[in-house]
Parts: C-alpha cells; sequence; structure tokens
C-alpha cells in the first residue's frame, strides 16, 4: 500500500470518528434538554429535572414537611401549597439567567391553559443572578379545573442553574406569598444541600392554614 494511500485512509478515519464524537454530544445535550421539561398530568403541572439539584441551601417556611413522589426525591408541602426545587449543569456554557429563564417560561406556557404573567424581577440572591417569575395559570382536565399560582425564581451560579417553585391554588395564595418571598431571599448556594426550616431557625412565618384539598 503506497503512503499516499494510506495517509489519506488515515484522515478519512479520523473524520468519521470525529463525526462521531460530534453526533454523540449532540444526542447527550438535546437528552439532557428532554429530561428536564414542564409536563402535566391530570389537573397537576410538573417539573421533571434532569438531576435533583446540589448545593443549594434555604429556609423552608415553618408549617411545611418534607415528603416524595415519583417525579421529585423531595418537595415540601402544608395543605395545597408546595416548594419544589430542581436544578441542573447548563448545557449551554455561559447561559446567563434571563435566556434559561425565557425558555423554561415557554415550557410553562405550552404546558398550562389560561397563563398569565404578572410580574417579572432581575435580582441577585447568594452572589448569583436570579429572576423571578409570578404567575398564574389553569391546567383543565377532563372533569376538573386547576386554578394555580406561582412564584418560581431561577439562580445561575458555576454552570449549574437552581429553580425553586412555589405554588397553591390561587383563591389561597395571598396566604403563602410573603413566606414564599422570604424563603427565596434566603437562597444560599452552598456546596452541600441541606434544608433548613424556619422552625429550627426560630423565626415565625407560618402561612395561614388552609383547608386541605382531595
Amino acid at each position: 500500500m503506497s503512503k499516499k494511500l494510506m495517509i489519506t485512509l488515515a484522515a478519512a478515519m479520523a473524520l468519521v470518528l470525529l463525526i462521531a464524537g460530534i453526533s454523540s454530544i449532540t444526542r447527550k445535550n438535546k437528552t439532557k434538554e428532554e429530561e428536564s421539561s414542564v409536563l402535566t398530568n391530570g389537573t397537576e403541572m410538573i417539573i421533571v429535572p434532569s438531576e435533583m439539584p446540589e448545593g443549594i441551601n434555604m429556609q423552608v417556611p415553618a408549617g411545611f414537611t418534607e415528603t416524595n413522589s415519583p417525579y421529585y426525591d423531595k418537595y415540601f408541602i402544608c395543605n395545597d401549597a408546595s416548594v419544589i426545587v430542581t436544578g441542573e449543569p447548563l448545557t449551554l456554557y455561559g447561559m446567563d439567567v434571563k435566556t434559561y429563564g425565557e425558555s423554561m417560561k415557554q415550557q410553562y406556557q405550552e404546558a398550562a391553559d389560561d397563563f398569565t404573567m404578572l410580574s417579572e424581577e432581575d435580582t441577585v440572591v447568594s452572589e448569583a443572578d436570579c429572576i423571578i417569575y409570578e404567575f398564574t395559570y389553569a391546567i383543565k382536565g377532563e372533569d376538573a379545573v386547576q386554578e394555580m399560582q406561582c412564584i418560581t425564581a431561577v439562580v445561575i451560579k458555576d454552570e449549574r442553574v437552581y429553580i425553586v417553585t412555589c405554588k397553591s391554588h390561587r383563591e389561597n395564595f395571598m396566604n403563602y406569598r410573603q413566606a414564599f418571598r422570604k424563603m427565596i431571599e434566603s437562597i444560599q448556594i452552598t456546596g452541600a444541600s441541606p434544608f433548613s426550616t424556619d422552625a429550627a431557625a426560630g423565626t415565625q412565618t407560618e402561612p395561614a392554614a388552609t383547608e386541605p384539598t382531595a
């Protein structure tokens, strides 16, 4: 075999390996984007993370208890209200919180019925960029409608995104809003993932009680 032919074959093989590598990376990124999504189940809207976040600490409002579900290893509930923390590494290096937030907002709009954005706020928590959305939405099932109100905080730090979602039925939301805001302000990106509670900290921010829902 001539030296020229050997060089040509080696170059062709290198090109094939390069294309295969790029395809693998593209498939991996696409899979992560598909896993981290917003979907509906009956009359419930669910945020499905690609992985549970580490390195976030915050004061969960008094009266909220820890639980789990097939979708979440850990989240917190009080009557009809819930606090859910999700997150993932950024799939696009250097993505800013506004860009990520717009993508997430679009997922909410596509998944929910009667979506209404009430406010958008740019702020900083734990020395990291944060955007806070407050909105209402409805999920319409065959025989029922869930009308909800939600505050969602998106924080990006060290190429990771953290999403804190606080929601309840719309008619009860003001019972929890102040506690939700205080909890978001308490977020610390720490490198560990213990969740503290206001009760343990000796503070009094328990929301007004509401009737449990079915």
